[in-house]
């Protein structure tokens, strides 16, 4: 009879147990669930904005800011310095040393505003709201209005790199990957994302291959908004586009006998 009871007992405890799994399954997702999640919302916080921007033009932003997945830099060991000037003295790291210095920074960027200096706590506020990272991340304020964002996950950093470009207010965030010997006062940024305008282009033109195609012309094209896509505003087209500051830029394309 006890045994009965006992069995009894367990089978309602497993069937309360079981309800009770599904019920904190509901209302908890697991961590993988909330991870996707979180990626899926990464840019709803530009809800307003960002919302109205085509986004999947795969690897154009990595691809055009020439971000690699390695560390950069020369892992060889210092050979020793001759002809030290008088005062100055050399100091050689071996490559395992270079190694170790350099693996914590791995997971880091470097960013900079266009059109705007900013403030250390402006800047990491605003980036923090922007990205809403799942892991840590740092920023760290490096001289000459540069910053660098240290990311605890690598996930963080690719929603990032895959999420641009960047804008803080108006302003174009430009990011280049980390690397060592770095030095603000010696660094440049030649190259920006930019929206560009083509004014009255003819409706016949509206479409994703040929904006692709029209903005190639101009530099690679890392957005297109989606009033553009869909027809919805025929004013003009407006394209987010990479270009080189450091060559002239266009200001007329020519198609077929017109021009825009």
């Amino acid at each position: 009879m006890s045994e009965q009871i006992e069995r009894e007992r367990s089978s309602e405890e497993e069937d309360t147990l079981a309800r009770s799994t599904k019920k904190y399954k509901d209302h908890h997702p697991s961590p993988s669930c909330g991870a996707h999640s979180k990626g899926e919302t990464f840019g709803s916080g530009f809800s307003s904005y960002r919302d109205r921007l085509v986004g999947a033009i795969p690897g154009a932003y990595e691809q055009a800011f020439g971000f690699a997945s390695s560390l950069h830099g020369d892992g060889e060991m210092d050979e020793d310095a001759a002809n030290l000037r008088e005062g100055c003295v050399a100091i050689g790291l071996s490559r395992e040393e270079k190694q170790r210095i350099r693996a914590p920074w791995a997971l880091s960027i470097i960013v900079k505003t266009f059109g705007r200096n900013v403030g250390f706590m402006f800047l990491s506020s605003k980036v923090r709201a922007l990205w809403n990272p799942l892991g840590r991340m740092d920023c760290i304020d490096i001289g000459h209005d540069y910053f660098l964002l240290k990311f605890e996950l690598q996930s963080d950093l690719d929603n990032v790199l895959k999420g641009g470009p960047w804008f803080v207010g108006q302003h174009f965030l430009a990011i280049r990957q980390w690397e060592p010997d770095f030095r603000p006062s010696l660094a440049t940024f030649s190259s920006v994302a930019v929206w560009v305008r083509f004014l009255e282009l003819p409706l016949e033109f509206y479409e994703p291959s040929f904006f692709k195609k029209m903005g190639t012309a101009i530099g690679p094209v890392l957005r297109i908004d989606a009033h553009t896509v869909h027809g919805a505003r025929g004013r003009y087209a407006r394209l987010c586009i990479q270009v080189n500051l450091e060559e002239p830029l266009p200001n007329t394309v020519l198609i077929g006998q017109g021009r825009v």
